[in-house]
């Protein structure tokens, strides 16, 4: 998951929200606009002297559907993030309370972008939404809309401001590990190998789209599987990994794995994709034997001890070395042979070919995946 890009001034959004708020009411043969205001203070229904700073809404619309009059009132949001929603829903709320005894009255949040959770947080409210990509949805009255596209034009491409960059997901890792445990910002940045400030931008950005939670004494991922969809529409195998391919004589895996292990001893190295799976959870057979290494071995000692010949395509041991060696932290040990864990393994997997995403989908499902997360 990634910030919105930095496309719009508070000055260009003002005409692009009324725009869409326009459209969508234009959209309805039987609903009438009589007249739209932004900025409006809002006053309470009680009397006494008026706050010093009353409430406003960003946009307030009276529309009349059929013969029935109602008020719409707007809040933007800079970001469609479910926090920034979860408050505006709160501030809709205490806005329509103040309307007048008998007025109808409807909610609509308007941001860049609204996500499926959102959209989700808006609609179990009782709230309307509407976005700058084309996203939308009514529903009051005799009125409904609902509109949702696939891609967000918004999102910053920069990999620096995403919350799965390298760095990002090192810290991840740890957090994803099971049983789900409260990390305090310290011992969460000594585990992951990072900085502080990395730490709290990740924390940050995760209670931002609520998958986790402040607890005493840190901060405890609560919807592990939200994290991991994400991450994995997110992941770029080809972009974070350099392969090389050898065929071998040898056809055992485990025996080739084996082997591997013993040539490269102390240099930091871990097994992935379809060996680790096969060791974790048994499901199919294993038709590549790949590893992580921190840089490749000598290929006259690959050569000489392996009998192993470099190939194009189609062998059946995969050396891989990675953009970032946090793929390799945390490790787990099955069988002596050291495995990258059940969620980079998830990852790996994934798109990999050759039924991997059978394997990824099986490991995933299982009870210990990841060290339990229930």
């Amino acid at each position: 998951m990634v910030k919105i890009a930095e496309k719009f001034s508070e000055d260009e959004w003002v005409p692009q929200f009324e725009a869409v708020l326009r459209r969508l009411i234009a959209r309805i043969p039987f609903l009438k606009l009589e007249s739209l205001r932004s900025e409006v203070s809002l006053h309470p229904r009680t009397r006494g002297p008026v706050p010093h700073h009353p409430p406003h809404a960003d946009w307030l619309l009276k529309v009349k559907a059929s013969s029935q009059s109602w008020t719409l009132i707007a809040e933007a949001k800079k970001l469609g993030q479910p926090r920034e929603v979860r408050t505006a829903i709160l501030q809709l709320r205490h806005s329509l309370s103040l309307l007048p005894a008998g007025r109808s009255g409807y909610g609509i949040i308007l941001a860049p972008f609204i996500s499926e959770e959102s959209a989700r947080l808006c609609e179990e409210a009782g709230m309307g939404y509407a976005d700058l990509a084309g996203n939308a949805f009514l529903s009051f009255g005799q009125v409904f809309i609902q509109t949702r596209v696939a891609e967000n034009p918004f999102y910053e491409k920069r990999a620096v401001k995403s919350i799965f960059t390298p760095k990002a997901a090192r810290i991840l890792r740890q957090l994803l590990q099971g049983p789900l445990q409260v990390w305090k910002v310290k011992d969460l940045a000594s585990a992951a190998g990072v900085s502080l400030g990395h730490v709290s931008s990740v924390r940050q950005q995760l209670l931002d789209q609520e998958w986790a939670v402040e607890e005493t004494p840190g901060l405890r991922i609560t919807r592990p599987d939200a994290v991991l969809d994400a991450w994995a529409a997110s992941d770029r195998w080809k972009e974070r990994t350099e392969t090389r391919e050898y065929s071998l004589l040898q056809k055992d895996p485990l025996k080739i794995a084996t082997q591997v292990h013993r040539l490269l001893g102390r240099q930091p190295h871990a097994f992935t994709q379809w060996l680790a799976a096969g060791l974790r959870h048994p499901h199919s057979s294993t038709p590549v034997t790949s590893v992580y290494v921190k840089q490749f071995p000598d290929e006259a000692a690959l050569q000489t001890q392996l009998l192993a010949r470099r190939v194009e395509t189609g062998g059946s041991l995969r050396l891989v070395m990675p953009s970032d060696e946090g793929v390799m932290n945390p490790l787990q040990t099955v069988r002596g042979l050291p495995l990258v864990s059940d969620v980079q393994l998830y990852l790996d997997l994934s798109g990999a070919g050759l039924r991997g995403e059978e394997a990824a989908r099986e490991l995933r499902q299982w009870k210990d995946f990841s060290g339990g997360w229930s």
